[in-house]
């Protein structure tokens, strides 16, 4: 009778131990986290069909701000994703070049660099910036080598996040409404929008802008020392993997006076990048070609609103497809019917983001939840 009891206890603490476990993870997986635009577009990119894509995006804000997968799918046919998170930095850019190779094997990794051009030491160290991409990727190998030299004795709040983000419920911010977006991508098995996200705001500045002085420059600062080591450390491992499709490139900028370093030190960037055999293309510099125009196409200095990313968009695509060869995507019929319905929602997308230039309420629009019931009158 005894030995029975002692049974029936410790059956009911292992439940309970169970229970507790579960509602742990269930807590930090859904409600106790920090959940943004990052989150549902990386939690796209892991439900997207393995070896379906064939350009893989890698860089900052700049990157999913400025070039549409849907629309460029629509004007050229081929598949892209940007493994893109808000103010990306450089530790980070080897592990996502490494997850797209693993991932989807495509046929161009087009990196941007921004995130190793900061100038400040505490710029690398922004953890916030760093969590955007870490907190929302499977927990494997790669994710372990990366959190733990970055993490240092810091290393729980990453493998347990309900430690960092607990208070959360404190502040109901719009989180809740990206949570939902990325839940709804889980139950459809796709984005719909590809982890796009701009505005429709146009940016005017009384500043002079140098982008048409600078076409002949070749002035150069140095690198700050933590970005021009993990440049190395991302070229180098391009090179001992003999990774040929790799391209790296700078997106569109205004550049006012205040902005005249970070120019310097992408001449810098782009001079050690051809050191190691790579192609680097500047894209701040060619605006008749692309046919941007800086007083329409910017929601700010750094971001193209949605005039701009649809001429970009465009512009990149073509440039990708003449001179890397991209082609046509080979999709299965249930591809080419998803990819279908993102095509249709981007141009929803892009009539309601244009409906709200000017009103009070304006702001950069994605793919969280409440985006996603009003994009549907423009279907």
């Amino acid at each position: 009778m005894i030995r029975k009891y002692h049974w029936i206890r410790a059956l009911k603490l292992l439940s309970l131990a169970a229970a507790l476990a579960a509602s742990l993870w269930f807590l930090q997986k859904y409600l106790l986290c920090y959940s943004d635009n990052n989150t549902e577009r990386l939690t796209g990119f892991y439900l997207e069909d393995k070896d379906s894509i064939d350009v893989i995006l890698i860089g900052a804000s700049e990157v999913y701000s400025d070039f549409s997968s849907c629309y460029a799918y629509e004007k050229f046919g081929y598949t892209s994703y940007p493994v893109a998170t808000t103010g990306n930095i450089a530790p980070s850019y080897k592990t996502q070049l490494k997850t797209a190779i693993k991932q989807q094997h495509p046929k161009l990794v087009v990196i941007e660099i921004n995130g190793m051009l900061y100038a400040d030491d505490e710029d690398y160290a922004e953890e916030g910036r760093f969590r955007k991409y870490v907190d929302n990727i499977p927990h494997d190998s790669d994710w372990e080598d990366l959190v733990t030299e970055y993490a240092g004795d810091r290393m729980l709040e990453y493998r347990v996040p309900i430690l960092k983000y607990h208070s959360v419920w404190k502040d109901p911010h719009a989180g809740v409404l990206w949570m939902l977006a990325a839940a709804q991508d889980k139950c459809r098995g796709y984005s719909c929008l590809k982890g796009t996200k701009t505005r429709a705001e146009v940016y005017s500045t009384s500043k002079t802008i140098y982008n048409d002085s600078l076409k002949n420059c070749t002035e150069k600062e140095a690198l700050n020392g933590i970005g021009e080591k993990y440049l190395r450390e991302l070229l180098e491992y391009c090179r001992d993997e003999g990774l040929e499709n790799v391209v790296f490139v700078r997106f569109p900028h205004i550049i006012i006076k205040r902005r005249l370093p970070l120019f310097y030190r992408s001449n810098a960037a782009a001079e050690l990048i051809r050191e190691y055999g790579y192609d680097y293309i500047s894209f701040e510099l060619n605006y008749e070609e692309s046919g941007l125009d800086m007083t329409t196409d910017f929601y700010d200095l750094d971001h193209l609103n949605i005039y701009g990313q649809q001429k970009f968009t465009e512009y990149l695509g073509r440039y990708l497809q003449e001179n890397y060869g991209i082609s046509r995507s080979s999709l299965t019929d249930s591809q080419k019917e998803r990819w279908e319905i993102c095509r249709n929602y981007y141009n929803a997308f892009s009539r309601y983001t244009a409906s709200m230039a000017g009103k009070k309420w304006s702001r950069d629009v994605g793919e969280d939840a409440w985006d996603m019931i009003w994009m549907r009158r423009y279907l």
